[in-house]
């Protein structure tokens, strides 16, 4: 697989200002929750709590080139993948993306960039952060679906 691309859906008027053009923000939203779906479709926990820790996936930094407007009721879907596939002992994930307006005949790039999240834990008691250490070995292996150039 090159990519996970995401089902399509329509821009809904809540995203758009009042000339129906989408905030960039939204196009970031679009992405995560590509991943996120990537995660539920594969049978894996995006955000998990076990004994008082919820463990997750946050930001760590964010890349994004926006090369045209998304506009009110266009037509979008969202592909993802890996940057590179994560070595033994990493905690950080790096993903590519890229929306696309669907549209005939053919696609069109909206923008495209990359996030790094790094597998981390809060304890919900003490509120303390923590890196896990590694990502676990169940999205490495569903990870190795992808073609990484």
């Amino acid at each position: 697989m090159d990519f996970y691309v995401s089902e399509p859906f329509r821009v809904r008027f809540s995203e758009t200002d009042m000339a129906g053009i989408v905030h960039f923000s939204q196009i970031l939203r679009w992405a995560e929750n590509a991943e996120s779906e990537f995660f539920r479709k594969h049978g894996l926990p995006f955000v998990h709590e076990t004994a008082g820790t919820l463990s997750g996936w946050p930001r760590v930094n964010i890349q994004a080139d926006f090369l045209a407007p998304a506009h009110y009721d266009d037509c979008i879907c969202v592909r993802i993948r890996p940057k590179s596939l994560p070595e033994a002992g990493e905690s950080s994930l790096c993903w590519e993306f890229e929306v696309l307006r669907i549209r005939e005949p053919s696609e069109r790039i909206l923008a495209k960039g990359s996030w790094v999240s790094v597998y981390a834990s809060i304890d919900t008691k003490t509120g303390k952060i923590r890196a896990e250490g590694k990502i676990p070995e169940e999205v490495k292996k569903i990870l190795k679906i992808f073609k990484i150039a």
